[in-house]
Parts: C-alpha cells; structure tokens; sequence
C-alpha cells in the first residue's frame, strides 16, 4: 500500500483540501455540460428557474428529442451532489422527461444559462466550528402542480454553515 497524498478528486467531485476547510465543487463537470449543449458562451441568468413558473406535460408546444432531454437531465441531476441550488428546478423539469416539448427544453436551457454564472459554486466544509448548530429550513408549494394538484416540499439542513442534507420532492399520493 502507498500514500498518495491529499485528495484530489473522486467520481468527477474536486477536493480542495486546505488548513480549516475542504471544498467540494464539479467545475470541470460544469464546463463539459456547457461544451456539450453548446451553452458556453450564452448570457448569463440570476436564476435557475423563472418565479412561479408552470408547465404542463402535453401543451400547444412542439415534441422535441427525449433522448437529448434525458441526457441533459442526467447530467443535471449528477451536478446536484455540489450544487444544492439546483436539486429543485432539475427535480420540476424531469417530470416532463417522456414527452418533452421545446417549452421544457426552454427550462432546462435557462438552468444552463444559470450554471455558467455559478460555475465555480460548490460546498464548502470548514473545520472547528465551535459553535455550530444544527438549523432547517423546508418550504412548499400548495397544489402547484397545474394538473393532478400535487405539491413539491423541499428541506435543507445545515451544520453551522454547512449544507449536510437537502431534497426536493413531489407529493406521492
């Protein structure tokens, strides 16, 4: 057995190990994303998804290409394990991955646009907080789904000002 040294990456996630923290961040992923849907030079947006924002599954839009929709959502949905701020507007769009329409793909091309503003977010870990505690924060929307009037909760919990556990989910029954 050798000793290799610090960390450096695992499964695509860069380690940043330093005295009182460690980062964890994807941006070499973030930027393979971008190349690859051709959204690296693209302006910019401040958020990942528009306010209130409401699709349907089967609206006045044309289909478009699942396969292309699913790859995108894959490749999304694995850029959540650094990027909590994602976790939601991925988890909505991937309700419409069996039949997508250009409106969809619209959504999924403004996350993109938003990742090239984040591009070097991350989680951040610092080391000795003295005083740390544990603190969550959940949210819901009431019937926010336009057609069978579920709704989507999410939580976030933090340890000190470290994110340790979030999700995002809809309503099973």
């Amino acid at each position: 057995m050798s000793n290799l040294g610090l960390l450096n990456s695992y499964l695509g996630i860069e380690v940043i190990q330093e005295k009182c923290e460690i980062s964890l961040n994807q941006r070499a992923y973030v930027v393979k994303i971008l190349e690859q849907f051709n959204m690296m030079n693209c302006n910019s947006a401040h958020t990942p998804m528009e306010a209130r924002l409401k699709f349907v599954k089967n609206g006045p839009y044309s289909t478009i290409d699942s396969m292309l929709y699913q790859s995108l959502i894959e490749s999304l949905r694995y850029l959540t394990h650094t990027h909590p701020d994602l976790v939601f507007s991925v988890g909505f769009l991937s309700r419409f991955m069996e039949h997508p329409t250009s409106e969809h793909m619209m959504g999924l091309k403004r996350v993109l646009r938003y990742i090239t503003r984040t591009l070097d977010y991350g989680l951040v870990y610092e080391k000795g907080q003295v005083a740390a505690q544990l603190i969550g924060y959940t949210n819901s929307d009431y019937a926010g789904d336009v057609e069978d009037q579920k709704s989507t909760m999410g939580y976030v919990f933090f340890y000190g000002s470290m994110a340790i556990s979030w999700t995002s989910q809809k309503q099973k029954i």
